[in-house]
């Protein structure tokens, strides 16, 4: 996640977003894993990579 983000530091993530979603962890987790799951994943990381 923090790469997707471009933070620096994963603790940089957490303070960011931590407290924004306390009762939706489940169903953000969900989400997220639907959109990995349905990008082209390959794709992505060679965006990345470039």
């Amino acid at each position: 996640m923090q790469r997707m983000l471009g933070h620096k530091s994963a603790a940089m993530t957490l303070g960011t977003y931590a407290d924004l979603f306390d009762d939706d962890l489940d169903d953000v987790a969900n989400r997220l894993d639907e959109r990995a799951t349905a990008a082209d994943v390959g794709k992505v990381w060679a965006d990345l990579a470039a």
